[in-house]
């Protein structure tokens, strides 16, 4: 005759309604949660969705001019061309005189190759207007007409606002953040890139914002 022990494995009862909830002895010895791992998971997510919003932003004046016109606007001659608000962020045409002795070069990290920007002569009693051109395209300067996208110098995410700071510091202090620039031989197909970067950009903020909200739901129902 064995002797053998029977174990019973029998799951109690619910206790009877109104009575209190006992505490199960094994979920209290538990660890508790990682709230430090899950805080880094959340901020790390704010902070992408944030700095995504804010470069889709600094892409927007480029977004509006690659699905504009390729057809240019006439600004006549430089001596007396007036650019309005209309012609904000738009392909034009410009007959101009380049003046030397005001002019910079410049270049930029992700803009290889060197830029002189230069004032239009001739416009004596009003508002300074410049021209940038680019070292393989200086053959416009004989020419004597420049086509490209007009824009202020703190426009377009701010990429030409140093130029404007140190033109303003150095040789011309009429020179603001509002001064027309024409950027020669910028044509609206070449900024193509731009819906993509920003699609990209706009998804990718909004993939981290709704993860975020899944990771919070828990904690908050």
């Amino acid at each position: 005759m064995s002797n053998a022990t029977t174990a019973s494995h029998e799951i109690p009862a619910p206790p009877p309604p109104g009575s209190a909830d006992v505490v199960d002895e094994m979920l209290v010895g538990l660890a508790a949660p990682p709230q430090t791992r899950r805080r880094v998971l959340n901020a790390l997510l704010v902070t992408v969705a944030v700095t995504s919003l804010a470069l889709a932003a600094q892409f927007r004046d480029d977004l509006v001019y690659a699905m504009s016109s390729s057809t240019p606007t006439d600004l006549g001659d430089g001596i007396t061309a007036a650019p309005s608000p209309a012609d904000l962020n738009r392909y034009v045409t410009l007959r101009a005189r380049p003046s030397m002795a005001g002019a910079v070069t410049y270049s930029r990290v992700l803009a290889p190759g060197q830029h002189l920007v230069f004032p239009v002569a001739g416009r004596d009693g009003r508002p300074p207007l410049y021209v940038q051109v680019s070292d393989e395209n200086r053959d416009v300067l004989a020419r004597g007409e420049f086509q490209g996208r007009l824009i202020p110098f703190n426009a377009a995410g701010r990429r030409y606002a140093n130029v404007g700071a140190f033109v303003h510091n150095r040789l011309d202090p009429r020179v603001s953040g509002t001064t027309w620039l024409l950027v020669d031989g910028a044509r609206p197909q070449s900024m193509m890139w731009a819906p993509f970067v920003v699609t990209f950009l706009l998804a990718l903020a909004l993939s981290d914002l709704a993860l975020l909200f899944r990771l919070r739901r828990p904690a908050d129902e």
